[in-house]
C-alpha cells in the first residue's frame, strides 16, 4: 500500500506538472485528464475482489507493481511534446490498473487475519501508510524530476527520469511481493471489501 501510492501520487503530481508546464495545459483540462487514470483504477479493483478467489493476494500484487512499473515506463519513454492519447493515456491506464490490483490485494492482506476488536487499529495503520507513500512519493519523485531539470536538462527530461525511476521501484516492490506476500484467496461468495 505504501510503495502503490507513492508512486501513484507522484504520478498524478509529476504529471500535473507536466501537462500544465510542458503541454501548456490548463488546471481543469489536466484534472479532466486524469479521469481514464480514476476509472481504471477503480475497474482495476473491481476485477481484483472478483480474481482474487482465484488467483490469490500474492498474484494480483506482483501482477498490479509490474503493471504500474510499466506505466511507468511508458511515461517515462513519453517525448517531451507528446499528445495524450498516444503518448501519457496509455502510461496512465497501466498505472491505474495496477493500483486497483495492488490495492485490493495490499486490504484483503492486511485485514486477513485480523479479529475484530483489532479491525479499527489495522485499517489506520493501512491508511497511515497509504498517507506516507502519498507523501514520499510526492517527495521523492519530484525531487528526482526537478533535480534533472535544474541540471540545464528541463523538466521534461526530469519528468522522464522521474517516472523510470518510480519504475524501478515498483520492479523492486514487485520482487518484494513475490516473496513476502502470503498468498490469500476468499471464500468464493465472500464479500471482499477491498481499498
Amino acid at each position: 500500500m505504501f510503495g502503490a501510492t507513492g508512486i501513484l501520487v507522484g504520478a498524478f503530481f509529476l504529471n500535473s506538472l507536466y501537462l500544465q508546464d510542458v503541454q501548456g495545459a490548463s488546471a481543469l483540462r489536466a484534472g479532466l485528464e486524469f479521469l481514464p487514470l480514476v476509472g481504471a483504477i477503480g475497474l482495476a479493483a473491481h476485477l481484483a475482489s472478483r480474481l482474487l478467489p482465484r488467483a490469490g493476494s500474492r498474484v494480483l500484487a506482483v501482477a498490479g507493481l509490474v503493471l504500474m512499473g510499466g506505466g511507468a515506463l511508458l511515461l517515462a519513454g513519453v517525448p517531451a511534446r507528446a499528445g495524450y492519447v498516444t503518448g501519457l493515456l496509455p502510461g496512465l491506464l497501466a498505472l491505474g490498473a495496477g493500483a486497483g490490483l495492488v490495492f485490493a490485494a495490499a486490504s484483503v492482506t492486511a485485514m486477513s487475519e485480523v479479529d475484530a476488536g483489532r479491525a479499527g487499529l489495522a485499517s489506520g495503520l493501512m491508511t497511515t501508510a497509504h498517507e506516507i507513500g502519498a507523501a514520499l512519493g510526492v517527495a521523492v519523485f519530484s525531487a528526482v524530476a526537478t533535480a534533472q531539470a535544474a541540471a540545464g536538462s528541463g523538466f521534461a527530461a526530469g519528468y522522464r527520469h522521474g517516472f523510470t525511476v518510480a519504475a524501478v521501484v515498483a520492479a523492486g516492490l514487485a520482487l518484494v511481493a513475490l516473496v513476502a506476500i502470503p498468498v490469500l484467496r476468499p471464500a468464493p461468495g465472500v464479500s471482499v471489501a477491498v481499498h
